[in-house]
């Protein structure tokens, strides 16, 4: 804390400002781009949310040192794996941790995950995400969420932190404060609402909450989520109800802080969604983040850094407030070991990365099997048997079933592929198949929008009934978990919580019998199938 103090007492007061603020850097900016950004606004992070290579990363730090003499922190979503790195893999969502059951084994598994991450460079994960899936409709937690049960969040999560932050060597960031997983909207597209009372909070998002803290969570995001239960009423507005938590002094100071007793660094959601810019002009956001209690700005406008030095100023913001701002920022990066040497970082890591087989076992463990009525599963086939792959998923095709279909021809069976068909063609070819696998690839990561409902594209394959009638008919939710709502005439159906390389090979062992369907149901669906953890 010394080594801290003594820092910020050498920052200009440009050069504090500079550290609340963390932009979003695309591949795609020139050097020259980048390097004025972060030069100018004396940058204290960036955010990278595609793939990054790590030579990029590496000049991003570089340019953020030389502008303020203080290390850059670099963030990601890490949440389901280090895709933001390129050449690496997205691995397991969280409701597939919360359907495996196996904290320890998901906590060695975000182990590994850090050591790939920490190696190419990202420091933050914007993850664990510890919203509580209670609405099968809402379409931005889902598969990113552990379950429906603030139990069985906290054990899970509480497996991603420790695994993450071992070492020092990711940091991470509960999310979405207040919570998400009430509502069915998208706080992309509007304030959404944790619509809970008090004391219903306290006993789920606020225990779980309190329980990251006592795991030593370094930060929480704040969403662009109202509580209206414990905001103060001088929060609440006509036109737009009561303010996002991005905006709330009741909830970011008075909830996070003085009732919870958060002491860790208070990042934004992206503060360019309109969940947040509803409610009052963009010019404005950042001082009233500020303001309410907040630390870490992502997705700041780049004329932000001056906006908020003219607060401090003019005493909008006062000198204590920004001082404490700034020394959440230093000390998260003095937790994710930024002021030591990187080499002696690097080499506290065991050496043996096991990321990818990890993620498959944590796979296999997830896949459930909600449905068997007629007894399909595990399905029994003769080498040179013929399967149908029906793949439904959004009309912008985000990733296709090439590993399941990879994986059924090694064992030596003939496999075709179709995605979307029209229900003649289901008619007129599927006596030839021995089985067929309907793969529904939609969730919120795939699908995103307004809702994760089907449309008429994806109810073609089912149109008149034909695809019922064959013997071995498999529907598997490689996503959405809540399927039966849509598709509840299916017999045979399989959750599968995502459609990782390694989720596909895991289903492939449980569909053949190689291994075990273990899964449990980490969410209720109410008329269908109940939760088992």
């Amino acid at each position: 804390m010394n080594n801290i103090n003594a820092i910020l007492e050498k920052l200009t007061l440009e050069e504090k400002v500079g550290q609340l603020l963390c932009f979003n850097i695309i591949p795609e900016m020139s050097d020259e781009e980048f390097d004025d950004l972060l030069r100018r606004t004396k940058a204290g992070g960036v955010y990278v949310v595609v793939p990054h290579t790590p030579e990029r990363l590496k000049q991003y730090r570089e340019v953020m040192q030389e502008a303020s003499g203080i290390p850059g922190i670099v963030s990601a979503d890490i949440e389901w794996g280090p895709d933001s790195i390129e050449g690496e893999k997205i691995t397991v969502f969280a409701m597939g941790t919360g359907a495996c059951d196996d904290a320890e084994l998901v906590e060695k598994m975000h182990r590994a995950s850090a050591e790939v991450n920490r190696k190419a460079g990202i420091h933050l994960s914007f993850s664990p995400v510890v919203d509580i899936n209670r609405n099968p409709d809402n379409p931005i937690t889902n598969i990113r969420a552990v379950s429906d049960s603030a139990d069985q969040v906290i054990k899970m999560a509480s497996a991603q932190v420790r695994g993450f932050q071992k070492d020092g060597l990711i940091m991470t960031t509960c999310k979405h404060f207040p919570g998400d997983g009430i509502d069915d909207r998208n706080q992309h597209f509007c304030t959404t609402i944790n619509s809970l009372s008090a004391k219903e909070w306290m006993d789920t998002f606020g225990k779980a909450y309190k329980a990251m803290f006592k795991e030593g969570a370094a930060a929480v995001m704040i969403g662009h989520i109202s509580l209206p239960a414990l905001q103060d009423p001088e929060e609440y507005d006509e036109g737009i109800g009561y303010r996002p938590a991005t905006l709330s002094y009741s909830l970011q100071t008075k909830l996070l802080r003085e009732k919870l007793g958060f002491k860790g660094c208070i990042i934004s959601d992206a503060l360019s969604m309109i969940g947040c810019g509803c409610a009052m002009p963009a010019e404005k956001i950042a001082v009233e983040f500020i303001k309410a209690g907040g630390d870490f700005l992502i997705y700041p406008l780049p004329d932000d850094h001056e906006r908020i030095i003219e607060a401090v100023k003019n005493g909008e913001i006062s000198m204590e407030r920004l001082n404490d701002a700034v020394r959440h920022v230093l000390e998260l990066k003095e937790k994710a070991r930024l002021f030591e040497d990187e080499e002696k970082v690097l080499a506290d890591m065991d050496g043996k990365n096991e990321l990818y087989t990890l993620a498959e076992r944590v796979a296999e463990k997830s896949i459930t099997v909600v449905r068997n009525q007629q007894g399909v599963l595990p399905v029994k086939l003769e080498k040179g048997a013929r399967i149908l792959l029906v793949n439904i998923m959004p009309e912008k095709k985000m990733l296709d079933f090439g590993v399941l279909e990879e994986e059924l021809k090694k064992r030596g069976f003939e496999v075709d592929s179709l995605t979307n068909p029209r229900h003649y063609i289901i008619k007129d070819t599927m006596d030839t198949y021995d089985c067929i696998l309907v793969n529904c690839n939609i969730h919120c990561r795939t699908y995103p929008g307004g809702g994760l409902r089907v449309n008429w594209t994806h109810i073609w394959p089912f149109w008149r009934g034909y695809l019922l009638q064959h013997p071995k008919m498999v529907f598997t939710a490689f996503g959405d978990p809540y399927k039966l709502h849509d598709f509840p005439y299916v017999r045979t159906y399989v959750n599968a919580y995502g459609h990782s390389e390694s989720i596909q090979r895991g289903f492939v062992k449980v569909l053949l019998g190689e291994t075990e369907a273990t899964g449990k149901n980490p969410v209720s669906h109410q008329g269908y199938f109940e939760r088992e953890v």
